[in-house]
């Protein structure tokens, strides 16, 4: 449990606030601190302390709640306010109660932002009482912190307006997203058609290698024995339903059902139906149901299977946001569903009653993803059909907004548009099919793609092969676009028809619970499964084996660290070319006596930060110059404890929002994922703005540029640990809670910030290793953190930073480095001394 003086020093709010508290009855309450089973989660940041809760009740109001009993000094009226967040996408309304008065909801609007919310007033005694949180609307709540005080005309949010470069309107030129969004609109534009089918056969084998790798399928994993059983039967009038249980790799087990039609001629065609996100229901959900069973009564064999986190592999360490886990070591959702998907063919083209030469493929959504991806990959699919994912790279970046991390491929901007995928399956059929009013994937995009590939298959007097069918629709698998499906293979798979519609009959699709579709009888996989999670802790260990030898001497070290700064800047994607950094001005003015400028502080071309400077009015010479990086906005200086020591030590403290966090907060997933496809993750992005800022801070005439320091908290920690591990001018960094090792991120229910998943990270270093880099700096990693944000104990925090203790040995620096481990309060003290001591100390 949190003091009352880490909370407070966590979180700002004015200086009426501060100065009024020894009289005022304040009471904050985080609410991560309160008991109740609501998730802990850091994914959305501009949070106070150390996270926030949410109900994850989606799509439902919750029953449980969230209590904490707090003791009242004064009574009589108070004012409660309620803090949390809003976005367009889900209502995420909130009740609070005090004692026996329910407030009325807060948080009902659609604004994307964290805000304080006056939630009314009650009257309550001195002595204890009980605060209790209540989801109140059927969104995913995301509950802050809550405010008691007496001080009935406070405004948590007064005064803050001024320590925002912005005022709450973000320019272009520090909108994070617009700047990856364009960055990667530029990248595609030089795509360029093939010219010849000689030129598109060379081109073809590069490209699909590099889709593989992507994917996290370079080299493809091994066809291990699939051990197939069938773990029930059923009959229905007009087919029969195989519950089978496979293994695409060793104990990762698949759920599938096959679906044979009766009064068919046997050998017959098959297709393997993938759904899209119906992640309770999976292969049984009712739409997709619908369409596996409307191809069943053209006369084909169908598997429909579960993808990872979904239907009855909707198990802990599978969903499917432990795909940025996946990312660290240099996998990905969709590669794990495109596997899934190969080894589903090697079942099918092994059955007696399938005929092997006429197999398809089929999905809509994140299914019409899979097909989009897996077709490229295996020749025994003659024919495809993908709907409402097929768009260009461009069209879906540029406006199809915030979508799972299952989307995006690393780097692919760089590497391939999508009528280059789409070519890839000349000459076999490929048809898509897609919304005119779907707003994920744009109908322009996806007639581009269809135009471009359809010149490739042109190369190949193919163009009859590959096309269209649109829907005055939105997204979803449409009876019009079913009925496109079933015409479509029953064309190239069973040589009937001329490709076009064929109409759907009228039989009901199964019930999604029917212990006739389950395949796991007990509802359970098996006690040896593997899960995502398992996977990618196994591929972690063997990466970081491989770098794990402790150095042993200065010259081996020195070498061995060039070479591996060099290897994290390919993994970032390549240095910023140099830019001296520009600075704006935009407001000055004295606060408790200091001078503090607001500045917007350009570090790179086209893409600036939101900074605010505060030193002394009165210091005379050079003073030391503190980075400071916090959890949420510039304004939490204003109750910082830590931040108040450096400023009355003379230190000069630049409060800095790194791209895309505080007040230019850009929604995490949406930034994070599109940054993976960019190929210049976010993570790498920030460390540069850190890097820049150093350099900023260096060139001020009244400051010490050997006396340049930085402090980070939390995710942002470990920005400051990467830019003096990657040569920023930093005499000193200190790290506050940070990650231990990168490992302890391949968790189920991620609590760590989605935007420290660098693609492939793990395979090139780990923390300990990017804290050995940072040497002979001075270096103080305090509370370092391992699963599920545990702080770890001082011997635990020593066995993992063992490998950077190392290398500070060998570089005769040993007394530079600090780990502390224990009390938060100390801690703070340890750090507030480290930070605005002279140069030399490291004890």
């Amino acid at each position: 449990m949190r003091s009352t003086r880490t909370v407070c020093r966590l979180f700002a709010l004015g200086a009426a606030f501060w100065t009024s508290s020894a009289t005022a009855d304040h009471l904050l309450l985080q609410v991560e601190d309160f008991e109740g089973p609501w998730r802990r989660q850091t994914n959305i940041a501009g949070y106070l302390g150390g996270g926030f809760r949410t109900s994850n009740a989606n799509p439902e109001i919750a029953r449980t709640t969230m209590t904490k009993t707090v003791a009242v000094r004064r009574g009589g009226r108070h004012v409660v306010w309620a803090r949390g967040y809003t976005s367009e996408n889900s209502r995420r309304a909130f009740q609070v109660q005090v004692g026996d008065v329910v407030l009325p909801r807060t948080h009902t609007g659609t604004k994307r932002e964290w805000s304080w919310q006056r939630a009314g007033q009650v009257e309550v005694k001195p002595g204890d009482v009980t605060v209790v949180v209540r989801d109140a609307d059927d969104g995913h709540e995301s509950v802050d912190a809550i405010l008691l005080t007496d001080q009935v005309d406070f405004d948590p949010q007064a005064d803050l307006h001024r320590w925002r470069v912005y005022r709450g309107r973000v320019p272009a030129e520090a909108d994070a997203l617009r700047f990856t969004i364009d960055a990667c609109s530029r990248e595609l534009s030089e795509r360029r058609d093939p010219s010849s089918k000689e030129g598109w056969e060379t081109k073809r084998s590069l490209i699909r290698k590099h889709l593989a790798h992507a994917l996290g399928l370079d080299p493809m994993p091994a066809r291990t024995p699939l051990n197939v059983r069938v773990t029930g039967r059923a009959e229905r009038e007009a087919y029969s339903i195989e519950n089978v249980v496979f293994e695409s790799r060793p104990k990762f087990y698949v759920t599938a059902n096959v679906y044979v039609p009766k009064k068919v001629k046997l050998p017959a065609p098959a297709i393997v139906v993938v759904p899209g996100h119906a992640m309770e229901d999976g292969k049984n959900y009712g739409l997709y149901n619908t369409a596996e069973l409307g191809l069943v009564r053209q006369g084909f064999i169908v598997l429909a299977y579960d993808p990872i986190g979904q239907g009855e592999r909707r198990v802990p360490g599978m969903a499917h946001p432990l795909g940025y886990g996946s990312l660290l070591v240099g996998q990905t959702n969709e590669g794990h569903i495109v596997w899934d998907t190969i080894r589903s063919v090697d079942y099918l083209a092994s059955r007696k009653d399938v005929d092997a030469s006429r197999l398809g493929l089929a999905g809509n959504s994140g299914g019409g993803e899979n097909t989009f991806y897996a077709m490229p990959f295996d020749e025994r699919l003659k024919a495809g059909t993908s709907f409402c994912f097929v768009c260009s790279y461009d069209q879906w970046l540029r406006h199809g907004g915030n979508h799972c991390i299952c989307n995006h491929l690393p780097g692919i901007v760089h590497l391939m548009e999508e009528f280059e995928i789409v070519g890839l399956n000349v000459p076999r059929a490929f048809l898509f099919g897609n919304g005119e009013k779907d707003r994920i994937f744009p109908i322009k995009g996806t007639r581009e793609t269809l135009r471009r590939a359809r010149q490739i298959y042109g190369l190949y007097g193919a163009e009859d092969r590959v096309t269209l069918v649109e829907a005055p629709l939105g997204h979803g698998w449409s009876k019009p676009l079913r009925e496109a499906c079933y015409g479509w293979m029953a064309r190239w798979l069973q040589d009937r028809g001329d490709g076009k519609p064929m109409p759907e009959g009228e039989e009901k699709h199964e019930d999604p619970k029917s212990k006739d579709v389950l395949c796991l009888k007990d509802g359970k996989l098996p006690a040896d499964a593997e899960t995502v999670v398992t996977l990618n802790r196994k591929l972690a260990d063997a990466f970081r084996g491989a770098y794990a030898a402790l150095p042993t001497s200065k010259d081996a070290w020195l070498g061995r660290a060039g070479a591996w700064r060099e290897e994290v800047w390919r993994c970032f994607g390549g240095r910023p070319a140099e830019m001296t950094p520009t600075v704006r001005k935009v407001d000055t003015f004295t606060w408790r006596d200091r001078k503090v400028e607001m500045l917007a502080i350009a570090t790179e071309p086209g893409m600036e930060v939101a900074a605010a400077l505060i030193r002394s009015k009165t210091a005379e010479g050079k003073c030391p110059g503190v980075v400071y990086l916090g959890l949420t906005e510039k304004s939490h200086v204003l109750g910082d404890p830590l931040a108040e020591t450096l400023l009355k030590a003379g230190v000069a403290v630049l409060l800095l929002d790194p791209r895309g966090l505080g007040e230019t907060f850009v929604h995490e997933n949406h930034l994070t994922s599109d940054t993976v496809c960019l190929g210049r993750h976010i993570f790498a992005q920030r460390v540069w703005d850190v890097m820049q800022a150093a350099r900023y801070l260096a060139g001020r005439e009244e400051i010490d540029p050997k006396r340049i320091r930085c402090y980070g908290r939390g995710a942002t920690g470990l920005l400051g640990l990467f830019a003096a591990a990657l040569g920023a001018p930093l005499e000193a960094v200190s790290v506050d809670g940070p990650l231990a090792s990168y490992r302890y991120f391949l968790e189920d229910g991620q609590p760590q910030a989605i935007w420290l998943a660098v693609p492939s990270l793990l395979k090139v270093i780990d923390v300990s290793q990017a804290a050995g880099l940072v040497a002979p700096g001075r270096l103080m990693i305090a509370n370092s953190v391992g699963y599920g944000q545990r702080p770890l104990a001082s011997e635990e925090a020593g066995m993992e930073f063992a490998f950077a203790k190392a290398a500070y040995g060998v570089v005769g620096a040993a007394d530079r480095i600090r780990l502390v481990a224990g009390d938060a309060e100390a801690a703070s003290s340890a750090i507030a001394a480290f930070l605005a001591g002279g140069g030399g100390e490291g004890k």
